[in-house]
């Protein structure tokens, strides 16, 4: 009984030390292939509200990305680049969109 309660006090700490180190962390924000980061950067291009109509696809490869797609006017293809260039794992963007 002595050396079972000084194991479930270590066993209680390391988890919630554990725990601690991970709070606040957001592990989707970080993905690590480029379909993943191609995924992050179309989900922030669908929630902008200047951007979020405009027919865009981003592929990545090795953090190059390349943006696809029609934007309404040259304020909303910035914006497009903007949040991109912005998003975790892109080095460089191309843009390949077009005016309606």
């Amino acid at each position: 009984m002595k050396r079972t309660i000084p194991f479930l006090v270590l066993a209680a700490l390391l988890a919630w030390s554990g725990c601690a180190a991970l709070e606040g962390r957001d592990l989707a924000a970080e993905p690590v292939s480029d379909d993943g980061i191609a995924a992050v950067a179309t989900s922030r291009l669908n929630d902008d509200s200047m951007v979020g109509r405009a027919t865009l696809s981003v592929t990545v490869d090795n953090g190059l990305a390349t943006l696809y797609g029609t934007v309404p006017d040259e304020a909303s293809r910035q914006r497009a680049l903007q949040i991109v260039r912005g998003t975790p794992g892109i080095f460089d963007v191309l843009d390949r969109t077009r005016k309606r």
